[in-house]
């Protein structure tokens, strides 16, 4: 075997000692060896080698080796070019266009959700969505969506003390119902402004996860109740609930 090919398999069988450390623990090196099925001194040359370059650290005096700290500055490389914003954006096009409504994209921001991208085909006229506009955890559809992703203890620790603005003759103002409604919004996956926040106006919203599980926006519509009908819903959040999903998986979910 020349030396091309014997690099190319040590680097292999550095990368196979990360991903297995990272599946099952620390680990020594008679039991990487046996992982890797090769002899104890090659094994423990391999994770000397990761070691010396910051890869593996060896933990306290069992022998056994742990992830280093310096995989940690490849994580945030990663991490870093995974921008909802633009990730999204593509996606919102195509969500106005299915739906021939205004598409909106929010995310949390120190407890409050704003709307950071919009689009609108400029065939569809009569909504109106800003960047930067405040949404609501009780009364919009964005905020509905963001607010059923989270635990119990969060949203009750959100409520606290707060007063629900009444907006329109449909604004929940009720703490428990609203705690309610999140249930049904969780289990169905989508959220809806019945006319709560604005006379009219008709949303619908889902939300967007990360790698790690966490809702870290929604995407819905807003349109007039004439086109947004009651009856229209259902079809309608199912398409967001698509494209939500589709968003979520390119954050790694």
């Amino acid at each position: 075997m020349d030396n091309g090919i014997q690099t190319i398999n040590s680097l292999s069988r550095g990368l196979e000692i990360i991903d297995l450390i990272y599946e099952h623990g620390k680990m020594g090196v008679t039991e990487l060896g046996r992982f890797l099925d090769v002899n104890k001194s090659t094994a423990y040359r391999l994770l000397r080698t990761l070691e010396a370059a910051g890869y593996v650290e060896q933990i306290g005096d069992n022998g056994k080796y742990d992830l280093g700290l310096k995989l940690c500055k490849f994580r945030d490389r990663v991490l870093d070019k995974y921008d909802i914003r633009s990730i999204a954006h593509p996606f919102l096009e195509e969500l106005a266009e299915v739906t021939g409504e205004a598409a909106g994209l929010s995310v949390w921001e120190d407890d409050r959700i704003y709307i950071i991208d919009c689009c609108t085909k400029s065939q569809y006229l009569g909504v109106i969505l800003k960047t930067g506009d405040e949404e609501e955890i009780h009364c919009t559809a964005h905020g509905k969506a963001l607010f059923y992703a989270l635990d119990e203890e969060r949203q009750l620790s959100l409520l606290a003390g707060k007063a629900l603005e009444k907006h329109t003759g449909y604004t929940i103002t009720s703490c428990p119902e609203l705690m309610r409604e999140a249930k049904e919004n969780k289990a169905r996956r989508y959220a809806v402004d019945n006319e709560e926040t604005t006379p009219g106006m008709r949303c619908v919203a889902s939300c967007i996860y990360d790698y790690t599980g966490s809702a870290v926006a929604s995407i819905g519509i807003s349109g007039p109740v004439e086109r947004v009908t009651t009856e229209a819903v259902g079809s309608i959040a199912e398409k967001i609930i698509r494209i939500a999903d589709n968003i979520s998986k390119k954050l790694g979910h």
